[in-house]
């Protein structure tokens, strides 16, 4: 499993060339059509943000609630992993936690897709070496890439929960009407799956 974590160390080590090759590595093993030996870094970030928000996309449609989403716990591959403390919510309710550590929400049900761009910030941190030799430059390019998940991660969110409510197509107040149906669930603690 390869995870933000791993490339935190890896950058830690200061080898950008290690760095290169671990990117390199995780693109042709995970992403091997998007796979790009001249801009390892802007194409591991970019293929690595996608497949989160439609990972996180779908923890919010199963009601999924990891319980520590820590960079070591968030894989390159948009898989999910380690599943210690974690579970499905039952009453709707976007402040749920399952970790007996959280006493604080971080990783609670409703801030899960707003980690998940925290944690691809830290990634794109790991790879400014590999995005652009003038650092000014990584950090404009690492910023255009993360600044595209809120609207990636909506793009699947409404998509699935269209899906879940039976909408048979795509209208401009989708996201209204579902976000006064969470309120509502949440008032009345409906449970989320039924």
């Amino acid at each position: 499993h390869i995870r933000v974590g791993t490339m935190e160390w890896a950058a830690s080590c200061g080898d950008a060339g290690a760095l290169r090759e671990l990117a390199g590595y995780t693109l042709r093993r995970h992403y091997p059509d998007q796979a790009d030996p001249a801009e390892p870094g802007t194409a591991l970030l970019s293929a690595v943000m996608e497949s989160q928000a439609g990972l996180i996309a779908q923890w919010q449609h199963a009601g999924f609630v990891h319980g520590v989403m820590n960079t070591d716990n968030m894989a390159l591959s948009g898989e999910t992993i380690d599943y210690g403390p974690c579970a499905f919510m039952d009453a709707y309710d976007p402040a749920t936690v399952f970790s007996s550590i959280d006493a604080r929400g971080r990783y609670a049900y409703g801030n899960q897709p707003a980690i998940a761009q925290w944690n691809l910030a830290r990634l794109a941190e790991a790879l400014l070496p590999l995005l652009h030799p003038v650092e000014e430059l990584a950090v404009e390019r690492a910023n255009e890439i993360i600044q595209r998940y809120p609207s990636r991660f909506e793009y699947y969110w409404l998509a699935g929960m269209r899906k879940k409510l039976g909408l048979s197509t795509e209208e401009s107040g989708d996201r209204e009407l579902i976000e006064d149906l969470m309120k509502r669930m949440a008032q009345v603690k409906a449970d989320y799956t039924n």
